[in-house]
């Protein structure tokens, strides 16, 4: 795991340990993609959240050629994308992260 890769994901696990103690009714799971795109020949990692009690999914995105910023596209679990958005990676903190899943998962 990329040091990028291992920073987002701590982020990330954090903002959702406290997206679970303000919604305790809302389920998610996190998973990292550090092999499996590469795999597929694209240069990128993933960090993804699932929600599935109401089908919504949150993919951060790290792109090799964008190393500064990271990819946030917001959808379904069936894999439909309503929304993308760049973020500065340096500006992605746990707050951020939590609002961007509260947004998006509470509803």
């Amino acid at each position: 795991m990329t040091p990028k890769l291992k920073q987002l994901s701590e982020i990330i696990a954090a903002a959702n340990d406290k997206f679970f103690h303000l919604y305790t009714n809302i389920n998610t799971s996190i998973g990292i993609m550090d092999k499996v795109l590469r795999q597929q020949g694209m240069n990128s990692d993933a960090v993804i959240i699932n929600c599935i009690s109401n089908n919504k999914k949150i993919v951060f995105l790290l792109h090799d050629e964008k190393p500064e910023t990271v990819d946030i596209a917001l959808g379904t679990n069936d894999g439909d994308v309503e929304t993308s958005n760049q973020y500065q990676l340096a500006e992605l903190d746990v707050d951020k992260t939590l609002e961007i899943m509260t947004e998006n998962l509470v509803k």
